[in-house]
């Protein structure tokens, strides 16, 4: 098969060997994406496991912090 393509290739004139070449890749590409776009369960299991869980204290921080900024008094010019 790979010959008969070859041939059939080197039937056409350089115009249509680029413009095969470009759809080649465009094929290329579009495979790709799609096999980048399958689900992998093991890859979303540990990117879930890895997320880090802020505790009660974490939270009260950071309203704290929001309370104070909140209170600050904008100048007028």
């Amino acid at each position: 098969m790979g010959e008969s393509i070859l041939k059939k290739i080197e039937l056409l004139d350089a115009e249509r060997q680029r413009q095969l070449l470009a759809f080649l890749e465009f094929l290329l590409v579009e495979q790709k994406t799609q096999h980048e776009q399958e689900f992998d369960y093991n890859d979303y299991k540990n990117r879930i496991a890895s997320i880090s869980v802020w505790s009660d204290e974490d939270v009260l921080e950071i309203e704290n912090a929001r309370n104070a900024i909140n209170q600050w008094q904008v100048q007028e010019w």
